[in-house]
C-alpha cells in the first residue's frame, strides 16, 4: 500500500501543471527583472564615477623664480619657462592665456606647463613678485591655481601676493566637444546593448 501511494505521488509530480503559477514564482519573475535593472544602474554609476574622477583637478608645483620687475607677457613667460625647464615646453596655447577669471577652475590640457605671476605681497623678497611654474598631471583638463604665492603647496620666497596671470604652454590637446559627444554616445549605446543582453 505504501508503495502504491509513493508511485501515485511521483506520477502526480511528473504531470504538467495547469493553472496559475504558484505565488513564489510570480514573485521570482519581478525579482529577476529587478536584479537586471540593478546591474544596469551599477554600470551607469561606474561610468559616472569615472567621469567624475577625470574632472578632479591636479596641478604639480615645479618651482619659482624672482619676477625681477620684468615684463609679464607671453614671450617673456615662454623664455623664463624654457630657461627653468632646460627645454622648449612648446608654444603658448592662445585659449589658455589667462589674465582674469582665475578665482576658480580654468580649462587646461593634460601635461601643459603654466607660468603664473604672483605679486610680492607681505614677506615676499622678489622685485615685483614671482613667476611660479606648474604642470598639469594625471590627464586633468580643469585646475584651480593657488590664489596666493607661497602657499602650502607652492613654497615661494619671492612672491607672497595674489595671482595676476597664468599662461599655458605645450601639453596634449584634448578631443573637441564633437569627439567627446561621439565617445559619450558610444558609451550610452554600449549600455543599451548590455541592457538588451540582460533581458534575455
Amino acid at each position: 500500500m505504501n508503495d502504491l501511494r509513493r508511485l501515485a505521488t511521483l506520477a502526480v509530480g511528473a504531470l504538467p501543471r495547469v493553472g496559475p503559477s504558484p505565488a513564489s514564482e510570480e514573485f521570482a519573475i519581478p525579482a529577476i527583472k529587478t536584479m537586471k535593472l540593478i546591474k544596469c544602474l551599477f554600470a551607469v554609476a561606474a561610468i559616472t564615477c569615472a567621469l567624475t574622477l577625470s574632472a578632479k583637478a591636479d596641478l604639480q608645483f615645479l618651482g619659482a623664480v624672482d619676477f625681477g620687475n620684468g615684463p609679464n607677457d607671453p614671450g617673456t613667460n615662454h623664455d623664463v619657462l624654457e630657461a627653468f625647464l632646460g627645454f622648449n615646453p612648446g608654444a603658448l596655447n592662445p585659449t589658455h592665456n589667462y589674465e582674469s577669471g582665475l578665482s576658480g577652475a580654468v580649462d587646461v590640457f593634460p601635461g601643459e606647463y603654466f607660468v603664473v605671476h604672483y605679486g610680492k605681497g607681505k614677506g615676499g623678497t622678489g622685485a615685483g613678485g614671482s613667476w611660479e611654474f606648474f604642470q598639469v598631471i594625471n590627464g586633468e583638463t580643469s585646475v584651480t591655481f593657488p590664489q596666493s604665492g607661497n602657499g602650502p603647496n607652492n613654497p615661494d620666497p619671492f612672491g607672497h601676493g595674489g595671482i595676476s596671470s597664468a599662461r599655458g604652454f605645450g601639453g596634449e590637446h584634448v578631443p573637441d566637444s564633437g569627439t567627446t559627444a561621439m565617445l559619450l554616445g558610444s558609451a550610452v549605446t554600449g549600455l543599451g546593448l548590455v541592457r538588451r543582453y540582460l533581458k534575455r
